[in-house]
């Protein structure tokens, strides 16, 4: 039966991602799954999964020669490589903007690399961002920051390469606020629209969700330059236009793990095996 080789750095597949919903669907297929840092020398695919922001091709693991790597080509995940609301000091701007951490995840992953001093150093600075982000020179736990205008960004956060300001350009409805997503595996893609009170569109206040089908051709320009084969986008539509937010390569999945659209994106690999 074909193997499929996933190359994930963490201990495990934990059950939040995606990739570990689609994986036990796999078997229950009869295929054989492998998961490890490399990939297997028997696999008939390759799928790498690291959830970092950036990679440099010689971090790719060797795949079996003449074998497919599902997302191999995908080194650099930075909100810098595509956003199209990035901000300078001085551009003629009047409005909110947004305060984002440049990498992906908030750059989590990266920091449990990091010395165990510099660790407690940003620890200690996000409880003091609880308080007054400005003052603890570091974006507040899982959130960003809004301002009502580009000179009420701190002079400290243009020199920080780590960072990056955007025009807050939120899609509304009534006095809702409303984020979009498309996650994709090969042909295989649904879409969906949150809608919640808060501007940041955080669970916790949303008042509802739908399925929508349609994919915009800004997106499928996004997934084509950036060479993803499996993955989530998140979006909002403003003017008749999708504008990127987010681009993850390895996203993480809550709900019903045997759906009829994760089932769709499982199945979507007989693409991929020989």
């Amino acid at each position: 039966m074909p193997l499929i080789s996933l190359s994930h750095l963490e201990h495990d597949l934990q059950k939040k991602y995606v990739l570990s919903c689609l994986a036990d669907i796999w078997q229950e297929m009869g295929l054989t799954v492998h998961v490890g840092p490399g990939f297997a020398e028997n696999a008939d695919l390759c799928v790498l999964h690291h959830n970092i922001t950036r990679m440099s091709p010689t971090d790719v693991p060797t795949a079996p020669k003449g074998v497919r790597v599902l997302n191999g080509e995908v080194l650099d995940i930075s909100k810098r490589r595509y956003s199209a609301l990035r901000l300078q000091p001085g551009d003629d701007w009047d409005g909110p903007v947004i305060v984002k951490s440049n990498l992906n995840h908030f750059g989590a992953p990266e920091q449990r690399n990091l010395p165990r001093r510099t660790q407690l150093r940003m620890k200690a600075q996000r409880h003091l961002a609880r308080l007054n982000w400005d003052l603890a020179r570091t974006l507040p736990k899982k959130t960003y920051p809004l301002l009502e205008s580009l000179d009420k960004v701190p002079g400290w956060v243009w020199e920080r390469e780590d960072l990056l300001v955007e025009r807050f350009m939120p899609e509304r409805e009534s006095d809702h606020y409303c984020l979009r997503g498309w996650l994709f595996f090969g042909s295989a893609s649904y879409g969906y629209r949150l809608v919640a009170s808060d501007p940041l569109v955080k669970v916790g206040t949303m008042v509802r969700y739908e399925y929508i089908d349609d994919v915009p051709p800004e997106l499928l320009r996004h997934r084509e330059e950036m060479k993803f084969d499996f993955g989530k986008f998140d979006y909002v539509i403003h003017d008749g236009r999708a504008i990127l937010l987010d681009a993850n390569k390895t996203p993480s999945f809550a709900g019903d793990r045997r759906s009829e659209r994760i089932l769709r994106l499982a199945r979507a690999v007989e693409e991929f095996l020989p």
